[in-house]
Order: structure tokens, then C-alpha cells, then sequence
């Protein structure tokens, strides 16, 4: 048996073939995609924190964190975001899924990450607050309303970022590497970017509340809310939003929610 962590890209490539077992045995997928290249090896904001454990050859257990810098103005984190857990099937219930971030954990803070946060989903947020001691508050939410609705919401504050931990989209940088995410177009204009899907638009991020007047007159808005948005008669779905402090205090109050700063839209 063999756990290590591995804090350089290069070395990561190494493990990949193994890593695409795991991933087919954890997800029923061969192929681990183009998004992986663009989240671990293409992500121009550092080095990705990968813990792996072996056993007798074979790669059964996989925890990782990738860069996703939040900031306001002159305050910049070096925060991480969680994604791609996985345990093989014959190595659940053992412990390793808590082992292996743990020691994920341990290295990310002497490699100077910030805080980790992530969107764990339904079966594995259990773990992630009682195993992980993640700081998990009431689920946020993607909501899907019409123009009018977003603007009367934004006109009574509910989109102020003034004074949130973001990601910051006017950063050239990192706004071609979060806008270049594989499978997805996106549309940068005005201070909004969104992802248009037929008569809806993804709403990714946006400069200020002021902007969003500049959305597409003819779609509907699917947008990521927390639970005090008071837009819970639009919610489609749950989602998870949470995270826990390394070198700096994790404060989820402080960091404006936005599909920005998933992996998945």
C-alpha cells in the first residue's frame, strides 16, 4: 500500500492512465476528458494538490484539489476547490476517503493554500462535515427566473458583490482559462459573462448588479443563489456549497456565490 501527494503537474501526467481506471470504476467513464486537462494541467493559477493511494499497484483512492484564486480588490486568496473524490469500490467504508484528505490537507497548507471549498454532492456531504469538519451552511441553489425578476432582485441588493471573495473575470488570465472550460461556449460582454442553452442563459458571472440589465431580453436566467435569496419559488435544484479554512479562516458568508467558481457550469 502506498499513499502520496503529488503538488506538480508533471508529475501528475504520470499517474493519468491509473487515474482513468478510477475514474471508470468510480463513474462508469473510461475517459477522464478534456475538463481534466483544462481543471489540473492547463489551470494557469498554480499547481494542482493530488493525494493518491495504491494498493499492490493499483490506484484506489483519489482526493484533489485545483487553484481557483478568489479575490477583492487587493485581496487575493489562494484558494483551492475540491473535485473529483474517488474510492474504489472494493476500498470504501475503510477510512481512506478521510485519510487521503487529510494528507491533502496537511500538504496544501505547507504549499500556502488559503482555504479549500467546494460544492460536495448530496451522498458525500455527510462526510465532508462530519469526517472532514467542513463548514457546510444551508444549501444554496440554482434558481431559474425571467429578466424582470433578476433585475427587481438586484435592484433590492440580493446581486451587491461589493466587499465578496470572487473570481475575478476581468483578470485576462484567468478569464481565458475559466471561459476556455471544455464542452462549454461562453458569451464575455458588458461585464456578464453567461453560457446560452436555446431559451435560457447560464448567468457565469458579473461585474456588478448594473450589468445584468444587459441580459438577453429572451431568455430565462438559470442562476446559483444561497438560501437567503429570497428566490426560493424559482429554485430547480440544490447545491451544496461549503468549504473548510487551512492557512487563513474559512468564511462562507464571504464569498459571492456565482457559477463562476464551479467546475461543473
Amino acid at each position: 500500500m502506498k499513499t502520496f501527494t503529488v503538488t506538480r503537474k508533471q508529475d501528475l501526467l504520470e499517474h493519468r492512465l491509473a487515474i482513468e481506471d478510477l475514474f471508470f470504476d468510480s463513474f462508469g467513464q473510461r475517459a477522464i476528458g478534456n475538463v481534466w486537462d483544462w481543471a489540473y494541467i492547463d489551470n494557469p493559477n498554480g499547481e494542482p494538490v493530488v493525494s493518491l493511494y495504491y494498493d499492490e499497484g493499483r490506484l484506489v483512492g483519489h482526493y484533489a484539489i485545483v487553484p481557483m484564486p478568489l479575490s477583492c480588490g487587493d485581496i487575493r486568496k489562494q484558494s483551492y476547490i475540491s473535485m473529483t473524490t474517488m474510492v474504489a469500490e472494493s476500498h470504501r467504508k475503510f477510512g481512506l476517503f478521510t485519510q487521503l484528505a487529510q494528507e491533502n490537507y496537511r500538504v496544501a497548507a505547507e504549499v500556502g493554500v488559503d482555504f479549500v471549498f467546494g460544492f460536495p454532492n448530496s451522498q458525500s456531504t455527510p462526510g465532508f462535515r462530519k469526517r472532514l469538519d467542513w463548514t457546510l451552511p444551508e444549501s444554496d441553489y440554482v434558481a431559474t427566473v425571467d429578466k424582470d425578476t433578476l433585475l427587481v432582485a438586484a435592484k433590492a441588493g440580493g446581486f451587491n458583490k461589493a466587499g465578496l471573495l470572487g473570481l475575478d473575470l476581468n483578470d485576462p488570465v484567468i478569464r481565458a482559462w475559466r471561459l476556455s472550460r471544455p464542452g462549454s461556449t461562453y458569451t464575455f460582454e458588458q461585464g456578464l459573462a453567461f453560457k446560452r442553452r436555446q431559451d435560457a442563459v447560464d448567468l457565469l458571472w458579473w461585474d456588478a448588479p448594473e450589468a445584468l440589465a444587459s441580459l438577453p431580453d429572451d431568455a430565462s436566467v438559470n442562476v446559483l443563489v444561497s438560501a437567503s435569496s429570497g428566490l426560493e419559488p424559482n429554485r430547480q435544484f440544490d447545491y451544496q456549497f461549503g468549504g473548510i479554512g487551512l492557512r487563513s479562516v474559512f468564511d462562507a458568508t464571504a464569498i459571492n456565490r456565482e457559477m463562476a467558481i464551479s467546475d461543473l457550469f
